[in-house]
């Protein structure tokens, strides 16, 4: 009898102990196939992560290559521009200097970027069908300039008369009784002496601020132009013995920005933005319809 009683109650303990070790199993199933879920929820969320920073990347790329190609764009259409606009290397020269000071001023909060107009290789009509050519015309706050470049090397000597020859008397006889001349003294790639004559860039500038004076005065617009004479070749030298006292030399690009930079700083701003547009308008309308037909006169 207590045999039996034993064998049943090990039969009992036994069945007891399959069924928790089989409860514990699942238990340990389900811990795994949860422990696996949530792996793979993990898994799920970095790749989610991984895709949404590789298309953000993406598309940063594209903004910046998109922008690169605007930038490219933009270069592209401006080099066309100056290779149609300009004679001659010193001119494209001063071109990138004044493009290089806009945008100088605007950084520095000097002026707004519509607040200075860089207009190139402008033609004017000065009557009995004759044109006149200038190099740039820069409008800003403060007025209208002016600006003729000399693309000059060497030592230039300004304003020379037979009269006013003073050391250089041996060649009196070779120039003009009143009208001023200008001297280039240079060497030659033999290392020899050259001299050549040019006609006064002073009293051609000044003159070609008259004729842009006086159509601008036609289109009822009143207003002060400063001409310029900027000499921008690196080996150059001037050496002034002009009186003229209404043209403004400039010799070197420092010259030339701070020269603007006082301008519009120290002098009273008499134009907005509107106005300077309505001016480039007038010069533009004059600059089509002179552009074909006779050469122009060129300073």
């Amino acid at each position: 009898m207590v045999w039996f009683i034993i064998s049943i109650f090990l039969a009992v303990l036994a069945t007891w102990l399959t069924i928790k070790i089989k409860k514990e199993k699942t238990k340990q199933k389900e811990m795994r196939n949860s422990h696996y879920q949530e792996l793979e929820a993990i898994k799920e969320i970095q790749k989610a992560s991984m895709e949404a920073a590789a298309a953000a990347y993406d598309e940063k790329v594209l903004q910046l290559s998109e922008s690169y190609q605007h930038q490219i764009e933009k270069l592209r259409l401006e080099n066309e521009t100056i290779r149609k606009n300009y004679l001659n290397q010193g001119e494209i020269f001063t071109h990138q200097i004044l493009e290089h000071l806009k945008t100088t001023f605007i950084q520095e909060r000097i002026i707004l970027p519509d607040e200075m107009i860089i207009m190139p290789n402008i033609y004017i009509p000065e009557g009995n069908g004759k044109k006149r050519q200038m190099d740039h015309v820069i409008l800003l706050p403060t007025g209208i300039y002016v600006i003729e470049t000399k693309h000059w090397k060497g030592h230039i000597v300004l304003g020379l008369t037979r009269m006013g020859s003073h050391k250089f008397s041996f060649f009196a006889n070779l120039l003009d009784d009143e009208k001023q001349e200008a001297v280039i003294f240079d060497k030659n790639k033999w290392g020899e002496l050259t001299v050549k004559t040019c006609k006064n860039p002073l009293g051609e500038v000044q003159n070609t601020t008259v004729i842009l004076s006086n159509y601008l005065k036609r289109q009822e617009i009143k207003t002060w132009i400063t001409p310029l004479l900027f000499f921008n070749h690196e080996e150059s030298e001037v050496h002034d013995w002009s009186d003229n006292s209404i043209v403004t030399r400039i010799c070197n690009k420092e010259q030339l920005q701070h020269f603007f930079f006082q301008e519009l700083t120290t002098k009273d701003r008499i134009y907005g933005a509107f106005q300077l547009k309505n001016i480039e308008h007038c010069i533009e309308i004059a600059n089509y319809c002179t552009t074909d037909g006779e050469n122009p006169i060129k300073m």
